[in-house]
């Protein structure tokens, strides 16, 4: 068998480079141990990483129990590029601004109600030439979109949002800041958050559902984000579910299970034109049964979702991420003792996400990073990186 040494020495390069990021700060013996790879390779790639500003040395460590010099310890160069994550929502854009290591630089949410499409690629633009001449002593790495629809060869292919289908926005901004610009949707870059951010060593397989004004799925399958034929894995509000109580009819899983479904049918039970929040939480702790009752067919629903969810992808876990589950907390247990009726064998952990509505944003965060670095491949640990900021 012939190996091409080019296609070797990248691969160690990566590695390399995955070592120092996920256990710097980390010395050339143990990269080496770790990765079974000989001394002068490793050392020969740490410096080319050193001399590039990618990584710099943080001092020393503890030298081994037969004494000599101890080692120089090295890790990420995270004061050297930044990357922003910008969220466009149909009423607002959220843009995070992040160092190398995910820990966040700023944040800043711009409102956009009512605000046509031109102008609000003007905003973003003013705000990212704002943030570049803040930034002096760093550089713009790259940018991630976070965008509620399907994404396909990084185009956009279906979105509500009106204008972006036939718009390349991925060119727009690459020509006018000249870094990379990545586009993915909600779901899948929060699958990436739960991949990269959460506590979840053991889950080398997930799949995060989204429930909002519809059901989206992000899929990590052995660790790679799973987007399917032409991006449109995940898409599971379009599959249709049997309803309930008439099993003649059956209707898409947005009609049952997404959060506009459920608000709409506590208003028709309560008999209100819009939501009161306010009396809604009120009679939720009262355990109303004009409240209960839908929040109990959704939770049905869910499950059945969860379970096609399930049985199709074999998930380590199943994280779930919507506003309801911070307002009505009991849907959570509603939905696995439906579980536990439908698959009595099933043990798939259904648990809520940390992220909530950053989440999407951070997994941009991580997805921009991974890209900037060349280590698409790679799992990056961003766990406890994310909340501070880190010099």
């Amino acid at each position: 068998m012939i190996i091409n040494k080019h296609i070797m020495r990248s691969t160690n390069e990566k590695q390399v480079l995955q070592q120092i990021i996920n256990e710097g700060p980390i010395s050339r013996s143990q990269i080496s141990r770790n990765l079974d790879l000989n001394k002068v390779t490793v050392s020969d790639i740490y410096n080319q990483l050193l001399k590039s500003g990618v990584i710099r040395e943080v001092g020393h460590g503890v030298s081994t129990k037969n004494g000599g010099r101890r080692p120089v310890m090295g890790e990420l160069n995270v004061s050297k590029n930044y990357v922003m994550a910008v969220s466009l929502g149909s009423s607002s854009v959220d843009i995070l601004i992040s160092r190398f290591n995910a820990s966040r630089l700023s944040t800043q949410t711009i409102d956009t109600d009512g605000i046509n499409l031109t102008t609000v690629m003007d905003m973003i633009t003013a705000a990212i030439t704002k943030a570049v001449g803040q930034l002096t002593d760093q550089s713009l790495a790259g940018i991630a979109f976070v965008i509620d629809g399907t994404v396909y060869n990084n185009h956009i292919i279906s979105t509500e949002l009106k204008g972006l289908e036939n718009f390349d926005l991925a060119k727009y901004f690459a020509d006018k800041f000249q870094v990379p610009v990545l586009i993915e949707n909600a779901a899948n870059l929060s699958a990436i958050y739960e991949r990269d951010f959460h506590d979840n060593e053991l889950f080398k397989n997930l799949v995060t559902l989204m429930i909002g004004k519809h059901l989206r799925a992000g899929i990590v399958a052995d660790q790679h984000l799973y987007t399917g034929h032409e991006g449109h894995a995940g898409e599971v509000g379009e599959a249709y579910l049997v309803d309930r109580y008439d099993h003649s009819k059956m209707a898409a899983a947005d009609v049952y299970a997404s959060e506009p479904a459920l608000n709409k049918a506590i208003r028709d039970r309560m008999g209100w034109q819009e939501m009161d929040f306010a009396k809604l939480t009120e009679a939720y702790y009262h355990k109303d049964e004009r409240v209960m009752e839908p929040i109990d067919d959704f939770a049905y629903y869910l499950s059945r979702v969860l379970t096609n969810l399930s049985t199709s992808f074999a998930p380590d876990v199943v994280i779930l991420n919507g506003d309801m589950f911070k307002r009505f907390p009991q849907i959570l247990q509603s939905v696995r003792n439906a579980l536990v009726q439908m698959m009595p064998d099933g043990d798939t952990p259904v648990i809520l996400t940390k992220g909530y509505t950053e989440s999407a944003l951070l997994g941009a965060t991580s997805y921009i990073i991974h890209h900037a670095l060349g280590l698409d491949d790679l799992k990056l640990d961003f766990q406890a990186k994310a909340e501070g900021v880190a010099e």
